[in-house]
């Protein structure tokens, strides 16, 4: 069922269609507000908005634009997470580019193979900690839709492409969308949870915490040695 995106309210529709190009949206009986004014908006107004982390724009996502999926995320979520993958191992490769590489190759897959680690290791820190704090207070909890929102929350690295104009000494300054991003995260699993930032974010401290102490394990390995072994 979709919801308000003001009150977060249950609503029974969001508009009446009287034809293609004539729509009345829903009032919420609740807020005496427009169920979704979003339905109305273009892109562009979504994507600043989800900028300046408004609750309204991922409530309209999140429970009223994505399809339903029992389990599981979304076709267009999952190309959203290989992509901020890759923006991961763009970032990685930047870093280390300076470090000999045995096998250019080898030495990309390896990223990869780290920063989808990472991610996986964050969601299920996440989820662990959602689990731990509400297992006993909510019969269900939609655990993808966990993942979906922070998948979501996270397209702020898509903001990386910029320094393609950049000069490499920028890459010391990524760390900017790295705050972005987790404020991102946190509007977002406050609008899923329903709760508020004081207890979302530790749970996704704890997350970003597991992600950087297995980051810091991996980097006190030599990646020569390694790749040595690989070959």
């Amino acid at each position: 069922m979709p919801i308000c995106v003001e009150c977060g309210k249950p609503v029974p529709s969001l508009y009446t269609e009287y034809s293609k190009q004539n729509i009345q949206l829903y009032v919420c009986n609740y807020c005496n507000n427009f169920a979704d004014q979003y339905i109305e908006h273009d892109y562009v107004i979504i994507f600043m908005d989800l900028l300046l982390h408004k609750k309204q724009v991922y409530r309209h996502i999140l429970f009223n634009q994505l399809d339903y999926v029992d389990s599981g995320v979304q076709p267009a979520v999952k190309k959203l997470a290989i992509l901020l993958i890759l923006f991961d191992v763009y970032i990685k490769w930047l870093k280390l580019e300076n470090i000999p590489k045995i096998h250019v190759l080898m030495h990309y897959f390896y990223i990869l193979l780290i920063c989808t680690i990472e991610l996986c290791i964050f969601h299920a820190s996440v989820r662990f900690m959602i689990w731990l704090i509400y297992s006993r207070k909510y019969e269900i909890i939609k655990y993808n839709y966990v993942t979906i929102a922070l998948i979501i929350s996270s397209f702020s690295k898509l903001l990386l492409i910029l320094m393609v104009i950049w000069s490499y000494d920028g890459i010391n300054y990524s760390w900017y969308i790295d705050i972005i991003v987790f404020t991102s995260n946190v509007e977002a699993l406050s609008v899923f949870l329903d709760e508020s930032y004081i207890k979302t974010i530790p749970i996704l401290l704890f997350g970003v915490l597991m992600r950087t102490f297995f980051s810091y394990t991996i980097h006190k390995f030599d990646y020569n040695n390694i790749y040595g072994i690989m070959n």
